[in-house]
């Protein structure tokens, strides 16, 4: 017969551990995971909100640098300078009754808006063939002024505020 070893005896039967646990990963990681995802979430967040902000500034940033590209022109166009005053509104209230409100309230809104500024008569200076070159450019001046005066929520809030009288398109 076969020998056997003194110390076969002693051996014990080899066991298999359990199978790993449901979750797969031990729960400190799953919190590392869950802190991973909300930091993403975050951060998508707030560039999504970044995104919004830099779209709302748009309008007003190009609405200045139009402003100075029209300044710069030999002959300003005050109703180019009008239109883009009421582009920018537009921009910020599409259904703004600036938009619809007659030169007259126009005026008076603008006027309105600093009273240290005297605005020149628009009805002369949008409706006449040849404007006096100083109201054009005191108007372009006034325009300057009010769009670097202006913010987004003050153009928000200015923009949907009614015309100082009820009056039809001009």
């Amino acid at each position: 017969m076969t020998e056997s070893h003194p110390l076969l005896a002693e051996l014990a039967d080899i066991i298999e551990t359990d199978t790993a646990p449901a979750m797969g990963i031990a729960p400190g990681w799953w919190l590392v995971l869950l802190l991973a995802l909300l930091a993403a979430a975050a951060v998508v967040w707030l560039a999504k909100r970044r995104r919004q902000q830099l779209q709302k500034q748009a309008g007003l940033l190009a609405a200045r640098a139009e402003m100075q590209r029209l300044v710069a022109l030999e002959t300003i166009d005050p109703a180019a300078i009008n239109q883009l005053l009421k582009r920018l509104i537009r921009h910020y209230a599409p259904n703004s009754p600036l938009l619809s409100c007659s030169t007259e309230e126009w005026q008076q809104f603008l006027q309105a808006q600093d009273t240290t500024l005297t605005w020149p008569d628009l009805n002369r200076l949008l409706y006449q063939p040849t404007p006096d070159s100083a109201d054009v450019r005191h108007f372009s001046d006034c325009a300057k002024k009010w769009l670097d005066q202006q913010s987004i929520q003050q153009l928000q809030q200015v923009a949907q505020r009614q015309p100082l009288s009820g009056g039809a398109d001009v």
